[in-house]
């Protein structure tokens, strides 16, 4: 694995920064260029990409912190200190659950401080989410984070650096005699689903009748995915909530039913809508 790419004196570039830095680009290229489909002006898209990602981070950031506070006590300060942790600069603790919860709130909020059409414009950013999230899954591998459980599958992965090494070697010390022969790499797995979620949002969005389809369509998506994926991931047993049949229930899988029963609430109101409209022009 790299975590870290390189390094100059203190500043090092970390390869999930990286990955973050070109998914915001690639990300606003192609969001300022379906602007102009959708009718949005583009510089609406440059505010609202950075209101995503000022907001992803910080609620990554908090959702990490929350389950993490005796990582923190006694030095709270290391909560937004960009230099407490290794390899000189840069934040090390992120949470994308949390981002994701805080981005659709802040989205929101920003599109009515500024009178804007919210299922509109999140038309036209929303597939972004899903691309980004592709790329910067590869930044996870590429850390060492977001690891799935041991298996001896074809998928078997050995991790030599990160949390993830830290943790198979806990694990192959604790049980020698297990037969596993490394880590499900959920992060690719989470990875390649992205990509392809992003191509069939794109492509289904050419029945788009109504604004705020693509948005309902892509939480819902995304939500369905991290559900599938978090059940092959490695969560500490005191983020496990409970299962439900086969199924492990943590914090996030509450957050994501919450997000497919707001997307389908709302992707019904909008469809009802339309169909309405359509009905009295008819």
């Amino acid at each position: 694995m790299h975590p870290e790419l390189f390094s100059i004196g203190r500043f090092s570039v970390k390869s999930w920064g990286l990955m973050l830095a070109i998914s915001v680009v690639i990300s606003t290229i192609l969001a300022v260029r379906r602007s102009k489909k959708f009718g949005v002006d583009p510089n609406i898209i440059y505010d609202l990409i950075f209101v995503v990602v000022v907001s992803a981070i910080v609620g990554s950031r908090l959702w990490y912190v929350a389950f993490h506070l005796d990582e923190f006590s006694g030095n709270w300060l290391d909560i937004v200190n960009p230099f407490s942790g290794p390899g000189g600069f840069g934040i090390a603790g992120l949470s994308m659950m949390g981002g994701v919860a805080l981005v659709v709130i802040t989205v929101a909020i920003y599109a009515w401080i500024k009178k804007l059409n919210f299922p509109l414009v999140g038309d036209v950013i929303a597939p972004m989410f899903l691309l980004g999230a592709g790329i910067t899954r590869i930044g996870c591998f590429l850390n060492g984070c977001c690891y799935g459980r041991p298996t001896s599958g074809a998928l078997s992965c050995v991790f030599t650096d990160g949390p993830a090494a830290s943790y198979w070697q806990q694990f192959i010390h604790t049980y020698p005699a297990s037969g596993m022969t490394g880590l499900i790499p959920t992060q690719l797995i989470a990875s390649a689903a992205s990509f392809a979620l992003f191509f069939f949002v794109l492509w289904i969005e050419k029945w788009r009748y109504f604004p705020g389809y693509t948005s309902w369509i892509v939480l819902t998506a995304y939500s369905i995915k991290r559900f599938a994926v978090d059940q092959f991931r490695t969560y500490p047993a005191d983020q496990v909530l409970g299962h439900i049949g086969p199924f492990m229930i943590t914090v996030n899988e509450i957050i994501l039913a919450g997000l497919v029963i707001f997307s389908a609430i709302m992707f019904v109101i909008g469809s009802s809508k339309a169909r309405k409209h359509k009905g009295q022009k008819a």
